[in-house]
């Protein structure tokens, strides 16, 4: 018996090793054991080494996302949320090098970035044609401060799209804009980055986490220099974004997440405009003060969540987050459009010291409840939302020596500049422009139902009440005014799901916006009622090659029905007379179309027009006066899309690159200042290593003349060509 089971036994730890050689690398060999008879006439195997080779880890579904919270109050699958919601992760943003969260959010389908109108600096985005500049959060929690946000500590961004009030309250017209940040994971490692570009471009990143016992940390840190290829502008900016999470016990568990981040740029919205088109000078032609040039931002945001599981059916989550935005900044606008021909053309230019503050303090409670009804699944959602903010704005005019004007006249085509203006505001004593404080109150609470009717149908239905007091003091003028609005903002949606890779959904939203949104108003519209929005939608979300690449298509209707605009009677005065809407067609695909090629595409049809309007303007360009009515949203390309691709020709070895496209679209509310179509050609080659990575992005590769985004009388240029180089570490 010995001397056969001792064979079977040798035999049998080889075909262990097998399946776990298989296992670590997908491929493992070995040969044929030799067998020696030994003096005692046992048996003796003697095995060869058993190579096995490692192959890199090579992520999944990179560019495609499963779930999302941002699009009800829990985590819920994307195919299971009845509204339009686009998810920009990680991988994509790395991919391209986006390091500002406008170039990640370049990836989602009818959202265009705009220049900051007005005293509102700091990203302002436009989603289905209606502002979105208030509409930005952080974790679910409001994050309306005005700063240009870094992707640094950012996990994805998501986007819902259409009218929620129901979930955020005031706003939420077009959509809204989360970013999801980087939390403790439970493992230990460490990663980084330098890159290096042209135009002087230095940034480096650190992602660190570990943990002890119940306490997880994770640490990010960023620091950025860099000059333009506009003249006369830099960027200097550095972040530190720590996290902490304490499990508490197995169903309670503490986070904490800070944000810090501080920058000095300049303010610069570019060139002039001339006969309603962006002057024909090099894109690098600045048009301010050489030596009066400063735009300095502070950023404090700091989050407590707390999350208990009361049993597997019911938990709550509480989330403070108290946030404080400083901005100070010397202004270059152009005043009126340009006047003279050619060579002799002239524009007017205005320089103001602006500083706006905010402090918000809000608190967000949230349960959910999971639990049948009648035998049908279903998931239950209610909570309530408490907040404050309170904004500072002051802004003082620099002016001539005698102070009869404020206007420094230069020319478009050859621009000779000065150091600085002629008397340059450089504080806040004497005479000011405009110093207004303005605090608000939110108090809201919710309720919203998921009810499987069976598993191909499901309904989603909810409202939420919102009260949101407003008063402002106007300290050197009449602007004074108190205002109180409360809402209820109603959502509804059926889902079809016939089989796991289709959902269809039908669904209606709506929203309000009442006057003091934006912190900041006159007292002609003070007393208004909120201004009502409603989206309709029917949408499908498609899981092909069994879920790793998904598909999207939507059609829309956004429709604002009372829009603020001038009294017939008082021009002094505002009414709720206007109409505006969008009749929108989205479609997308993201995922692994073969399975070493990931794919990111978006594509949006908007067509965006004000319906009603008693407002008028003067055209820019035929110096007639001319009503809103009629007229195509400012800022909305008809046609826009994005499409992104990757390609691992080796499990080292990844090349790709896109392409950004947006059609023509106005720049001023009566159409006559447009900024041109175009197409931007980027490119990316990487080399992947275990511990390290090399990567090449070059963008606008055919060095095309474009303009991101303008106004009336300014149009922004966009990058030429130009490249980064980045170097990586992960352990």
């Amino acid at each position: 018996m010995s001397d056969i089971s001792k064979p079977k036994s040798a035999k049998w730890r080889l075909g262990a090793l097998l399946p776990l050689g298989a296992a670590l690398s997908g491929v493992a060999l070995a040969a044929e054991p030799v067998v020696d008879t030994t003096t005692d006439g046992e048996q003796e195997v003697i095995l060869q080494d058993v190579k096995v080779k490692a192959n890199r880890e090579k992520p999944t579904n990179r560019f495609k996302a499963e779930t999302s919270s941002t699009g009800s109050k829990t985590e819920m699958a994307l195919r299971d949320i009845p509204q339009s919601v686009s998810v920009v992760k990680k991988e994509l943003i790395e991919s391209q090098n986006a390091f500002n969260l406008r170039d990640a959010l370049r990836n989602v389908s009818g959202l265009t970035i705009a220049a900051g109108e007005g005293g509102r600096t700091g990203d302002s985005i436009t989603l289905r044609g209606f502002a979105a500049s208030s509409d930005q959060y952080l974790d679910g929690v409001k994050d309306n401060g005005q700063y240009n946000r870094d992707t640094f500590f950012i996990e994805k961004a998501e986007v819902l799209k259409g009218a929620s009030s129901i979930l955020f309250g005031r706003g939420a017209t077009g959509g809204v804009i989360n970013q999801v940040a980087k939390k403790p994971t439970g493992r230990t490692g460490i990663n980084g980055s330098f890159t290096y570009g042209l135009y002087d471009f230095k940034r480096t990143a650190i992602d660190a986490e570990t943990k002890y016992q119940d306490l997880s940390a994770r640490l990010n840190v960023m620091y950025q220099d860099a000059d333009s290829y506009r003249d006369y502008n830099y960027s200097n900016r550095w972040g530190i974004a720590p996290s902490f999470k304490w499990d508490i016990s197995t169903d309670t568990d503490l986070t904490l997440n800070l944000l810090h981040q501080q920058e000095e740029g300049v303010f610069d919205y570019g060139v002039p405009m001339y006969r309603g088109r962006p002057a024909d000078v090099p894109i690098n032609t600045y048009y301010g003060f050489t030596n009066n040039r400063m735009m300095d931002t502070d950023v404090n945001v700091a989050t407590v969540a707390l999350t208990h599981r009361f049993n597997a059916d019911f938990s709550v989550k509480n989330s403070i987050r108290y946030g404080d935005y400083e901005r100070q900044y010397l202004t270059h606008l152009f005043s009126g459009a340009a006047t003279g021909n050619g060579a002799n053309a002239t524009i007017n230019r205005t320089q103001a010291l602006r500083l706006n503050t905010q402090e918000n303090v809000y608190n967000q409670t949230d349960f959910v409840y999971k639990k049948s009804l009648f035998g049908f699944n279903n998931t239950l959602m209610f909570g309530s939302e408490f907040g404050w903010e309170d904004y500072d704005y002051k802004s003082k005019n620099s002016t001539r020596a005698n102070g009869s004007t404020t206007t420094f006249p230069v020319s478009v085509f050859s621009p000779i500049l000065t150091a600085s203006a002629p008397l340059t505001a450089v504080d806040f004593s004497g005479t000011l422009a405009t110093d207004r404080a303005t605090h608000a109150q939110t108090y809201a609470g919710y309720v919203l139902d998921q009810f499987e009717i069976n598993p191909e149908w499901k309904l989603l239905a909810g409202t939420r009440y919102d009260v949101f007091d407003a008063q402002q003091t106007d300290r050197i003028g009449s602007a004074n005014f108190d205002s109180s609005v409360d809402q209820w903002s109603p959502r509804g949606g059926i889902v079809w799901q016939p089989d796991k890779a289709q959902s269809y959904y039908f669904s209606y939203g709506k929203s309000f916006n009442p006057s003091a949104e934006s912190l900041s108003l006159s007292a002609n519209n003070a007393n208004l009622p909120p201004e009502q929005n409603h989206n309709y939608e029917i949408g499908a979300k498609w899981d092909l090659f069994d879920g790793k690449l998904s598909a999207t298509a939507a059609v829309f209707r956004l429709e604002k029905t009372n829009a603020r605009t001038t009294s017939p009677l008082d021009s002094n005065l505002q009414v709720l007379a206007g109409e505006q809407r969008t009749d929108g067609f989205e479609a997308g695909l993201a995922g692994t179309l073969l399975p070493k090629w990931d794919v990111s595409l978006t594509y949006a049809y908007l067509d965006s027009q004000i319906t009603k309007s008693t407002t008028t303007a003067t055209g820019s360009v035929s110096g007639l006066l001319k009503s809103y009515a009629g007229m195509s949203a400012v800022n909305v390309p008809e046609h826009s899309g994005v499409a992104w691709s990757t390609y691992h020709l080796t499990d080292n070895w990844e090349v790709g690159g896109g392409v950004y496209y947006a059609s023509q679209r106005y720049a001023d509310s009566v159409n006559e200042a447009v900024l041109p179509g175009y197409a931007r050609l980027d490119a990316v080659v990487a080399y992947h290593q275990k511990h390290f990575d090399v990567q090449l992005n070059v963008f606008n590769l055919t060095d095309s003349v474009y303009y991101e985004s303008g106004q009336t009388n300014s149009a922004l240029p966009g990058m030429p060509v130009s490249g980064q180089l980045t170097v990586g570490f992960k352990y």
